[in-house]
C-alpha cells in the first residue's frame, strides 16, 4: 500500500504547475500575503490535493485504511454526554 501512495505522490508532483514566489514575500521578510496571493496559494493547494486524491482513487488506494477509528464522532458540541 505504501508503494502505491508513493507512486501517487510522484505522479501528482509531475502534474502540478510551478508557482512564483508571491511578490509580498520576495520584497522582504515578515510581510503578510495579499488576499490575491493567499487565494492563489489556496487554489494551488486545493488543486494539488484534488489531483493526489484522484490518483489514489485510480490506484484503488484508501489512505485512511489501517488508521484507528475515531472513538467519538459526535460533532454536536454538547460534550457528548
Amino acid at each position: 500500500m505504501a508503494d502505491r501512495e508513493l507512486i501517487a505522490a510522484i505522479l501528482t508532483a509531475g502534474m502540478l504547475p510551478t508557482m512564483e514566489i508571491p511578490q509580498s514575500r520576495a520584497q522582504g521578510k515578515g510581510r503578510l500575503l495579499t488576499k490575491a496571493e493567499a487565494d492563489a496559494i489556496q487554489r494551488a493547494v486545493d488543486h494539488a490535493f484534488g489531483l493526489y486524491r484522484l490518483v489514489l482513487n485510480g490506484l484503488e488506494v484508501d489512505p485512511l485504511a489501517g488508521l484507528p477509528e475515531q472513538i467519538n464522532t459526535d460533532t454536536s458540541g454538547d460534550g457528548g454526554g
